[in-house]
């Protein structure tokens, strides 16, 4: 091997340790410093304040499809950023994430929209559970819209 190739070589291998290493720092940088998994909970930095979730802007009735098909829209869209609704729906808990939902009057179609609680003894109601919730939409990741509250605004009536 001549001595161009072998610098070649050396160089390539050199620049990638070098990009998994900075990798692994800006990884390291990015996870929450207490620990948590990401989901919202004991997040350092609150995302929404009991003080906020006084003023709601949209309430949505239970049974109002169309209502949560546009609230569901403009929160997906980032039309909703910041602003406090109340929703009264059902729990939908299919794999990792929560939402209230909506069912059209045929049950054939449901709506809605992630939620998320924040802070300590957060306690998420099981799937299927009736709920009035009341929360902040806020962009928790670029481009991921969803509900945020904490413990005492979301009620479960069944």
């Amino acid at each position: 091997m001549d001595k161009s190739k072998k610098k070649l070589y050396i160089g390539i291998g050199a620049a990638v340790i070098v990009a998994v290493v900075v990798g692994v720092i800006i990884a390291i940088a990015g996870r929450p410093k207490d620990g948590s998994g990401g989901d919202g909970g004991g997040s350092s930095t609150a995302l929404v304040t009991a003080d906020e979730l006084k003023k709601v802007d949209t309430t949505i009735s239970l049974g109002d499809y169309d209502g949560m098909t546009t609230l569901s829209k403009d929160i997906q869209n980032g039309y909703a950023t910041g602003k406090v609704v109340k929703i009264e729906g059902t729990v939908s808990h299919p794999l990792s994430a929560y939402s209230v939902v909506q069912s059209n009057e045929s049950g054939s179609a449901k709506i809605g929209t992630q939620f998320i609680i924040e802070g300590d003894g957060a306690t998420y109601p099981s799937d299927g559970s009736h709920i009035v919730i009341t929360g902040k939409v806020v962009e928790k990741e670029p481009l991921l819209y969803l509900i945020v509250t904490l413990p005492d605004y979301i009620e479960v009536k069944n």
